[in-house]
């Protein structure tokens, strides 16, 4: 399954139970979507719909998130949760309001989330030596979580190893001519991170139409504050996929030179993708996506697929079926 782009202003239609996308401009084709092997779909552009079309999404459990003119989500709709049961609602409740028990957790999606880092770090380091010194930092910095007894501090534990590890990206983007030296967000203040900003923010959608198929509450969280945004869950599972999905889409599209200079807009004091750095981005991102790997017991399943054993991972914790051990690339 993939997600379904809109980049074209377009009226969006059911028809014969597919959805009809027929766009605004008069120059392109309209299009059948059967939605059976969708799995979300993002709007990037002006759309007009009905409930009839809404009913469609919800019948077909498939949610739509849109984003505003510079690729920032802005909201979604989601199909009536058919999964969702009392029991795994107060579990998760019970494993959040215990710090003992979401320590364990948080802990171990932040081990998880520096191994994948420093895979990464590693396939570069021959060619980038000066990197040595943030790769051992960053192992310096993971062997002390296991002394934090508090979300703050792991927390700030896991800022300093993001640090680390940016500037370290930082060195490898230089040799492409991407200036790149610290993490900016709002507004993002460089290409690389417009691309980090936008492909995380799909990723978390892509995170959460996986949680909509388990039985997870998304609005219950162990690492991150379930008071600080509506779907924190997304975030927290979202962390251990980030280096592996959304870093290594950007490394290849530079290291590539598959994206360029002019595949990006200043706007409002900012850096974002234009129309065209997007469509490039959500391609390649795609296709990470779509790729296949060797899992446990000699399974060869999607990244997508990835994640959403991970949810159920996560539900085995809470159920005290198997101890959870985040994914290690």
């Amino acid at each position: 399954m993939e997600a379904l782009y809109v980049f074209k202003d377009s009226y969006l239609r059911k028809k014969s139970s597919a959805l009809y996308i027929e766009p605004k401009s008069e120059d392109q084709k309209p299009i059948y979507v059967p939605l059976k092997n969708i799995s979300s779909i993002m709007v990037f552009s002006e759309i007009e719909m009905n409930k009839k079309t809404l009913e469609l999404f919800s019948y077909s459990q498939v949610p739509v998130f849109f984003f505003n003119y510079n690729g920032e989500y802005i909201g979604c709709f989601y199909p009536v949760e058919e999964n969702k049961t009392g029991e795994m609602l107060l579990l998760q409740l019970q494993h959040y309001q215990d710090l003992e028990k979401r320590i364990i957790i948080a802990r171990e999606i932040l081990y998880g989330v520096a191994d994948n880092i420093l895979k990464i770090l590693k396939s570069y380091k021959n060619d980038f030596p000066e990197i040595n010194e943030k790769i051992e930092m960053i192992e310096k910095l993971k062997k002390t979580y296991h002394r934090q007894e508090e979300i703050a501090s792991l927390m700030a534990i896991e800022g300093n190893i993001r640090k680390n590890y940016y500037e370290a990206l930082g060195v490898i983007f230089s040799k492409k001519d991407f200036t790149f030296q610290e993490r900016t967000a709002r507004p993002p203040a460089d290409e690389i991170n417009a691309m980090i900003s936008f492909g995380n923010t799909i990723l978390y959608n892509v995170v959460l139409s996986e949680i909509f198929k388990t039985s997870l509450e998304p609005a219950i969280s162990f690492l991150h504050e379930p008071n600080k945004r509506k779907f924190s869950l997304q975030l927290d599972i979202a962390e251990i996929f980030k280096p592996i999905i959304v870093d290594r889409t950007i490394l290849t599209l530079v290291n590539r030179s598959m994206i360029k200079k002019d595949d990006f807009k200043k706007v409002e004091g900012g850096v974002y993708l234009n129309e065209t750095g997007k469509k490039k981005f959500v391609k390649a991102l795609e296709e990470k996506l779509s790729e296949t790997i060797d899992y446990e017991n000699g399974q060869r399943m999607s990244w997508r697929t990835v994640i959403r054993y991970e949810c159920y991972k996560l539900i085995r914790h809470l159920k005290e079926e198997q101890a959870y051990q985040a994914f290690r690339w």
